[in-house]
């Protein structure tokens, strides 16, 4: 099993950075090979509205947003993580959500039906790690990232919610009990996906 980080926050080192990490451990710990990229330090292109199927492509764009692409193609579980800005995902992750359009086109079919089309056939499992203050409410988080789980063919079986009242960064390291959690959520992927 292939299962891949995907960090939505600016911060390395940071909370989110440190859950989607134990995650990946708790994969790893199981036999899933595994990779991480930061969405901060790609040079992804906003997306642009512009209405052309872009198949056999994904975008008609040609930059970082390739690694995300092929990320989504080939990976077994996906762990999004993002801190929670203004109800919702960081920019970084929302820029990535938006580049994401074209894998579900609503396309002419042959039979001349308009439709749907989903472009990346592998289904996979996926979790959501959202942080935030104590006072933060997660359910409007929530629905962004079930829309591009959707799009993306990416079912959410398990989400993770850190609400702390500290500005120290990485301080979700000394909390040992979400610290657990997180390694055996990333253990039992490979139970929840059916690979063994």
């Amino acid at each position: 099993m292939k299962a891949c980080g995907i960090i939505g926050s600016p911060c390395k080192n940071g909370n989110v950075d440190i859950l989607v990490s134990q995650v990946l451990k708790g994969a790893t710990s199981k036999g899933a090979e595994t990779c991480k990229i930061y969405l901060n330090s790609l040079k992804i292109k906003p997306c642009q509205s512009c209405g052309v199927d872009p198949a056999p492509k994904h975008c008609l764009f040609n930059d970082d947003m390739e690694q995300v692409y092929d990320i989504l193609e080939t990976s077994d579980a996906i762990i999004l993580g993002s801190p929670v800005y203004f109800d919702t995902v960081s920019a970084q992750v929302k820029l990535m959500i938006d580049r994401c359009n074209c894998l579900l086109p609503y396309v002419k079919k042959a039979d001349g039906i308009f439709d749907f089309e989903r472009r990346i056939k592998k289904r996979k499992n996926g979790v959501f790690i959202a942080v935030a203050g104590t006072d933060q409410d997660f359910n409007a988080i929530l629905a962004t990232v079930r829309g591009f789980f959707n799009w993306a063919n990416v079912e959410l079986v398990k989400t993770f919610f850190y609400a702390h009242d500290d500005n120290e960064i990485g301080g979700v390291k000394k909390d040992h009990t979400k610290m657990k959690e997180a390694f055996n959520i990333g253990a039992n992927l490979l139970a929840d996906s059916g690979i063994s």
